[in-house]
């Protein structure tokens, strides 16, 4: 079986409808869902950040004992030619540690590779879905670049294709158990775009916050309005993606029959 690691209900909603998942037993603090179809795999949600992603990695694959691990997500853009909804295939993913104002050159980067099946598999699925894609590494950071500078920085500096907050959690306990994995990711932000910073709260956990959060929000910074709006559009179309390539993806899998357990060149 494949399990699906994610961050938020916000990212995986599309994909839960479509393919009839219903919540499932799991620890507290993720939210876990499985679906009637026993060829769907499970969905475990961590929230956002390395930490949480850690810990949920290592639940799900001590629990299913999967053949793969899929990291599946919104991710941030950090090329001009990127815009929301494009899918990220990670060919490796690179762990940035620290905060902005610790990074310096050279870069103390850890990178780690794809599976080249499940490359091959989510490669495929783009192709058919006719989904616009990108291939390259997904740098993994502390927290989300809301400044189009500092997005622009890790696609020049650091030869990022996209940014997150859990790929490299993800790859480095699946690595460590033995496990197949791959990233695969859709864009939220594009390069120019200055996120409003409430973005880097409303997922801290799996749930999904409720309007009364950016209404709260709004009542203090009013001018981020449209901004709260255009990443609205953005988040559906990110969404609209994932919930498009997923069972695509999912019969590419199955149609390999063998995944490889090597990671790509």
């Amino acid at each position: 079986m494949i399990v699906i690691m994610g961050g938020s209900q916000r990212e995986a909603s599309g994909i839960i409808r479509l393919l009839d998942y219903n919540g499932d037993d799991g620890p507290e603090d993720f939210a876990v869902y499985s679906s009637r179809s026993k060829q769907n795999p499970v969905i475990v949600l961590s929230g956002s950040g390395s930490e949480r992603a850690s810990r949920a990695t290592t639940w799900a694959i001590d629990k299913f004992s999967p053949e793969a691990i899929v990291s599946v997500g919104f991710c941030g853009a950090t090329k001009e030619q990127q815009r929301s909804g494009d899918l990220i295939i990670a060919t490796n993913v690179i762990n940035l540690a620290g905060s902005p104002f610790e990074w310096s050159i050279p870069l103390a980067t850890d990178s780690i590779g794809s599976n080249r099946s499940l490359m091959l598999a989510a490669h495929t699925a783009v192709e058919i879905a006719g989904l616009d894609y990108h291939l390259g590494p997904m740098v993994t950071i502390s927290a989300l670049a809301t400044a189009s500078g500092t997005k622009r920085w890790l696609g020049d500096v650091v030869g990022a294709t996209a940014f997150d907050t859990k790929s490299h959690a993800i790859a480095i306990v699946s690595t460590e158990k033995h496990v197949p994995w791959i990233s695969v990711s859709a864009v939220l932000d594009d390069l120019d775009v200055n996120v409003p910073k409430i973005i880097d709260r409303v997922d801290a956990g799996p749930k999904q916050r409720g309007l009364d959060t950016y209404a709260k929000h709004l009542l203090h910074s009013p001018k981020d309005l449209p901004s709260l709006r255009r990443l609205k559009l953005a988040s559906n179309r990110a969404k609209a993606s994932l919930t498009t390539f997923m069972p695509v993806f999912i019969k590419a899998c199955s149609d390999l029959k063998v995944i490889d357990s090597s990671p790509s060149p």
